[in-house]
């Protein structure tokens, strides 16, 4: 199975999916899988508006903790991540691809009442 198969049969059903939406029209989205952020995704023309920064908080509020992978090449989106309060885990090969990869994590304070 191919990896678009994995993600399209396996993953992207199993995840809870968020999206961010203006005049009904979807500009961003994201994907939990268990704690991992598997996904988030702004459109281009709509990225510096704090959209990202909407979706990383609403993740947060879903989990206790989250990791995610990062190309270590993605300067922004890793720099992006790091302002966001996740720090490097560990630094890895991604097997599919063979680039270069960080772990990443955060985890968040919550309330219990």
């Amino acid at each position: 199975m191919s990896q678009v198969d994995s993600m399209r049969n396996i993953y992207i059903p199993a995840s809870e999916t968020y999206v961010y939406e203006i005049e009904s029209k979807v500009v961003g989205f994201f994907a939990l899988y268990e704690n991992t952020l598997a996904a988030i995704f702004v459109a281009p023309e709509r990225q510096g508006q704090g959209i990202g920064k909407t979706l990383i908080n609403h993740a947060k509020e879903q989990r206790f903790s989250l990791t995610l992978s990062v190309y270590k090449e993605n300067v922004a989106s890793l720099n992006f991540y790091l302002s966001q309060g996740f720090t490097i885990m560990s630094e890895q090969i991604d097997e599919h691809t063979g680039h270069q990869e960080y772990t990443m994590n955060v985890g968040i304070s919550k309330t219990v009442s």
